[in-house]
């Protein structure tokens, strides 16, 4: 690619996303709930054969996967699109139930701005 070619191109892509509008929005839904997951000890991704919920009064959704990196499933995420104030329970065999309340996705320009707490597992053995 020769260099005045790679210049437009990244002109337009700059002019693109300082210019976005609602419409533009629709590309991507964003998730209310992001869990990162993490063994307390050893601080390892332990996202991977884990599962959940969140829930906002009447409203329950399951944990999907989310974030990688390389082979690694770094975090689960649900609710999509919904803003809210969500309590979130984690479960992974050979660890202690994870739970917090109170966490807000608040809405946003384009849907919800996803919140993202990460979740120590304690092991269940020393």
């Amino acid at each position: 690619m020769n260099l005045p070619r790679l210049r437009i191109l990244i002109l337009l892509m700059t002019v693109s996303c300082n210019n976005s509008t609602t419409s533009d929005c629709a590309a991507y839904v964003a998730p209310a709930i992001a869990v990162e997951i993490r063994d307390s000890k050893t601080a390892l991704p332990v996202a991977e054969g884990a599962q959940g919920a969140v829930h906002d009064g009447g409203y329950l959704d399951s944990l999907r996967p989310f974030r990688s990196s390389g082979s690694a499933l770094l975090s689960l995420q649900a609710a999509p699109a919904r803003p809210g104030t969500y309590g979130i329970e984690v479960q992974r065999t050979g660890y202690q139930t994870w739970t917090v309340a109170g966490v807000q996705a608040k809405a946003g320009q384009c849907g919800v701005e996803t919140a993202t707490v990460r979740a120590d597992l304690i092991p269940l053995s020393p």
